[in-house]
């Protein structure tokens, strides 16, 4: 199986890590909007049942980001985007043509490696999660992991997978 190639535009990682900066100590949170180009050749071989993307070699593109807030009870230790805002994003891509490929929060501990809370709440299979490790001076690292596996939904086999991430100008992820 070939590699997911993720790109995300410069503009809008810095949009993110500027977020989590100024969020600490809270988590923020928002959604990760781009495309998902699936290799046209590997679309007969898809099983019933199967998301779009199951079978690879296919690229994410993340061309923006919709910063969404934080509306968990306790924003220190967890986050929940607003939901109403993640139903108007639904409803806004799926006119434009994009798709939410993914949501983003940080850790205000610093550490930028899914938790057992993240990874027991990775429903939606093949989501991206970009995971910025935030401190008092700022970020400290990001990294963005992919909900494995993607044709399967028992939580027990559940497991996030890193993934590299090429940052590119802006244009060149739309």
């Amino acid at each position: 199986m070939a590699d997911t190639q993720i790109t995300i535009a410069k503009p809008v990682l810095d949009e993110i890590l500027d977020h989590a900066a100024q969020s600490w100590p809270m988590e923020c949170c928002g959604l990760l909007i781009g495309a998902r180009d699936v290799d046209a050749g590997l679309g007969a071989n898809k099983k019933a049942g199967e998301p779009s993307f199951a079978l690879r070699p296919y690229e994410m593109r993340i061309s923006r980001c919709m910063v969404a807030a934080n509306v968990a009870d306790d924003p220190t230790m967890t986050f929940e985007i607003d939901p109403c805002l993640l139903l108007r994003t639904h409803r806004a891509v799926r006119e434009s043509g994009e798709e939410i490929i993914g949501c983003y929060h940080s850790h205000p501990n610093g550490h930028v490696l899914p938790s057992r809370t993240d990874l027991q709440r990775a429903e939606q299979a093949g989501f991206l999660w970009l995971i910025a490790g935030s401190v008092a001076e700022g970020v400290r690292d990001w990294a963005i992991y992919q909900r494995m596996p993607v044709t399967d939904n028992d939580p027990a086999t559940r497991y996030f997978q890193t993934l590299d991430c090429r940052v590119v100008p802006d244009d060149i992820a739309r």
